[in-house]
């Protein structure tokens, strides 16, 4: 089963990369740039493989110059293209080897022509490779493996070209990864040589172009278009928060609209560039807050309450699955969803990630639109749970509880806390003094995450859920017909007639007396 599972996404990956060149063949694919620091996203996908590298003892290294260097980019291609070259590296590189990526900045014309493939030996190191673009940066990746001959250099970009011989054939591949990161590189309008030699390693080096004069209007996206994946996610969390409605065209959403209550995410993660690259894919849609190890995200995760949180497994003072543990048993924090990252990819360390109530689970390196997907998805999850148990609790009377809500999966702590807090206000329904303190105070929690809990399960601030009791409760005593409206509106705590009157009529749609 391992070597079919194995053979299985080998061959789904052969796939979407066919399917990728078909699109850019068909010019289908185009290219979705928006401006990037292109040194953090490199150095945080290098740093994605250094559990690869343990692995395979192998010296992972990423060097730069500088910390922050602005690209105009498409983010998803950089990252198939890193993605293709890095596990070349490591596949033709064996134990006790060296991976290095670098990146050059390139502030002034560059002299020579652009250099065809050749193998090291016969390259001008004074030469640079590249010219025609007065800015940009050289991404260079390079390794100490096996090499590659003279001869195949100028093969390799080719479809399905792969170097016939002993001294390579044990590390056969499928001749597609190299061609597609080619196109794609050629798609930012850069380009890509390789240097090699046998037996001394092999240097990809790419070059990418400052500026936007090189790309077309269609090729550029900014907030609001249609193209922006990450405003779509925005638009639809949005519409189903119930703050704007969908609307068919997408660049008609308001800036004012999309900043209105934004889900809040709170990312655990102690390695500070892992952190900046998922807030930098996130904080468009959503509010971040960060941590810097599971105590530090346990307390601000008691404190903020948020909609979602994402903690890496291994940390110091407190690991994911001891944090996940901790805010899954405590009755402020047992709603929230949570999504485990880990560079441990074996069965056993993500059945026990569940088992302590991560509701998903990600290893490092992970697809980051795939965990904007399972972000959003459990958002939604989580928002359609709260509808409905809204709108069960609005629909039943006063005295069904909630463990007979029928079709509505909750964990027994949450079950325990609705149970709690919809006996208190029964029990105090009747005193016109009953206030959101004194509610927090019945569940000894402050007002405020109070406030967030309920809001967090069943959309309803305190005030609200007291408000709603009350006028459900005068339903049924409207129906009964033994008391009048002013004993009625007396009886659910509420003093001032006219009040009551408006508040009926505002949840029922009619006056207290046309509904008797």
């Amino acid at each position: 089963m391992a070597i079919a599972h194995r053979n299985a996404k080998r061959l789904q990956t052969l796939i979407n990369q066919i399917l990728s060149l078909s699109k850019l063949e068909s010019g289908k694919m185009r290219l979705k740039a928006r401006e990037e620091n292109i040194v953090q996203l490199v150095k945080v996908y290098v740093q994605s493989f250094e559990s690869l590298a343990k692995q395979k003892q192998v010296k992972l290294i990423f060097d730069s110059s500088l910390e922050n260097y602005q690209l105009m980019v498409d983010r998803l291609k950089v990252e198939k293209i890193m993605n293709n070259l890095l596990s070349n590296a490591f596949k033709f590189t064996d134990k006790g080897g060296k991976i290095e990526v670098t990146i050059t900045p390139l502030n002034h014309p560059s002299r020579g022509d652009l250099q065809a493939t050749k193998p090291l030996s016969k390259r001008s190191k004074k030469s640079p490779p590249f010219r025609g673009y007065v800015k940009g940066v050289l991404i260079t990746i390079s390794d100490t493996g096996i090499g590659i001959k003279e001869e195949d250099l100028k093969q390799i970009f080719n479809r399905f070209y792969q170097v016939d011989s002993s001294h390579s054939r044990g590390y056969e591949g499928t001749g597609i990864g190299l061609a597609l990161t080619k196109e794609l590189v050629e798609l930012h309008h850069g380009t890509i040589t390789v240097e090699s030699k046998v037996d001394s390693g092999t240097s990809i080096i790419i070059f990418l172009p400052a500026g936007n004069e090189h790309l077309n209007k269609e090729e550029l996206i900014s907030i609001g278009s249609p193209d922006h994946e990450e405003d779509v996610e925005l638009l639809v969390e949005d519409y189903v928060y119930g703050n704007i409605p969908l609307s068919d065209d997408i660049s008609e959403v308001t800036k004012e609209q999309t900043e209105k209550i934004l889900p809040i995410i709170l990312i655990v993660e102690d390695n500070s560039d892992m952190r900046a690259y998922i807030k930098d894919y996130l904080e468009k849609s959503y509010q971040i807050i960060e941590a810097v190890n599971g105590e530090d995200g346990f307390n601000k995760a008691t404190e903020h309450i948020p909609n979602l949180i994402i903690t890496d497994l291994m940390m110091p003072k407190m690991d994911g699955n001891e944090l996940t543990g901790k805010l899954k048993t405590d009755q402020r924090t047992s709603h929230i969803p949570i999504i485990m990252l880990t560079a441990k990819a074996s069965m056993e360390s993500k059945l026990e990630g569940l088992e302590t109530g991560a509701d998903d689970f990600l290893t490092k390196p992970f697809d980051t639109q795939e965990l904007v997907i399972r972000i959003r998805n459990l958002i939604m999850q989580r928002q359609k749970l709260r509808i409905m148990l809204r709108q069960q609790i609005d629909d039943a009377d006063q005295t069904r509880t909630i463990l007979e809500y029928n079709g509505i999966e909750m964990s027994k702590l949450d079950k325990q806390f609705l149970e709690k807090a919809l006996k208190v206000v029964g029990d105090q329904i009747a005193n016109p003094d009953f206030s959101v303190e004194l509610f927090a105070s019945e569940m000894a929690m402050s007002r405020m995450h109070l406030h967030r809990k309920l809001t967090g399960l069943i959309d309803h601030s305190p005030t609200d859920l007291i408000r709603n009791i009350r006028l459900k409760k005068a339903a049924v005593l409207l129906k009964e017909g033994e008391l009048n409206i002013t004993q009625i509106s007396y009886e659910v705590g509420i003093s001032s007639i006219s009040y009551f009157a408006k508040a009926f009529k505002e949840k029922y749609g009619i006056s207290p007396s046309d509904y008797a």
